[in-house]
């Protein structure tokens, strides 16, 4: 039996997780100092008020949260496919490669190369394969390939959070004054695509950043972000895509802040 793991940066509820078979192991954040492990979709409580204000950090998981759930499902000949969020934005993907090491080929780590939305797409492929029967290195091989369709783009209020944890490249072009506002993407590393003036053009530059073909779309969003105008507009151009609409949880919060939104869609 194959079971799929990944981490909290997935965005699933724990209905999502029932429903896939899919077992999480939990980012950390803190806020002022105070450790917190970060849970299912809708089970965090008022985060984003209580992180507000406050000191913030995020802590990936230790090889040993990896190790632990790693031999609870080898037992009996189990295997197992991890996926974690990109290696270039957390230490989750090295921790958990470390706590394979000891099962052999039981046990296959993928880097994702993204996060959020897109780890949620990229996990349900995985998912889907394993509905239809593939076996551990065909699923590996296929989602090596499936990486490459998927992609995040989004903008923030505040380019502080991302420049405090290192996470933005070429962050001298990335421009919040004046009613500017990053447009970004996200494929292994972050990196700035333009700047836009405004609303109008912030959610133009969004939208259009998603290619045709596009064949699932998530939007998403941190407190106080309105992304009503993405999803209207996201509507209107692809008439036959469903447009799921998520909050992001608290470790992707500390990153981006308050205000972000963002779209992550996989193509056919």
């Amino acid at each position: 039996m194959i079971t799929i793991v990944t981490d909290t940066s997935v965005g699933y509820s724990r209905a999502e997780l029932e429903s896939r078979g899919v077992k999480l192991v939990s980012l950390a954040y803190l806020i002022s100092g105070i450790p917190h492990s970060e849970q299912p979709r809708g089970e965090n409580g008022n985060y984003a008020e209580k992180m507000r204000g406050k000191l913030l950090k995020t802590s990936q998981p230790t090889p040993i949260a990896f190790s632990r759930v790693f031999e609870e499902l080898t037992e009996n000949d189990g295997e197992v496919l991890c996926i974690t969020l990109s290696s270039a934005l957390s230490g989750t993907y090295s921790s958990a490669v470390k706590a394979a090491e000891p099962f052999g080929t039981s046990v296959r780590v993928i880097n994702s190369g993204t996060v959020s939305c897109g780890l949620h797409l990229l996990v349900d492929e995985a998912v889907n394969m394993l509905v239809c029967g593939m076996g551990l290195d065909e699923i590996c091989n296929n989602l090596a390939q499936i990486k490459n369709k998927v992609s995040t783009v989004f903008s923030v209020d505040s380019l502080e959070p991302l420049r405090k944890g290192g996470r933005l490249v070429l962050s001298k072009s990335a421009n919040t004054t004046l009613n500017m506002r990053p447009i970004l993407t996200c494929i292994d590393n972050i990196k700035l695509i333009s700047n836009a003036r405004g609303v109008k053009q912030r959610v133009d530059a969004l939208v259009s950043a998603v290619p045709d073909n596009a064949r699932r779309i998530f939007v998403m969003k941190s407190e106080g972000a309105d992304t009503s105008r993405v999803e209207a507009a996201l509507s209107a151009r692809f008439p036959h895509v469903k447009i799921h609409l998520r909050d992001v949880g608290p470790v992707i919060s500390v990153h981006v802040g308050e205000g972000a939104m963002g779209i992550s869609y996989i193509s056919r």
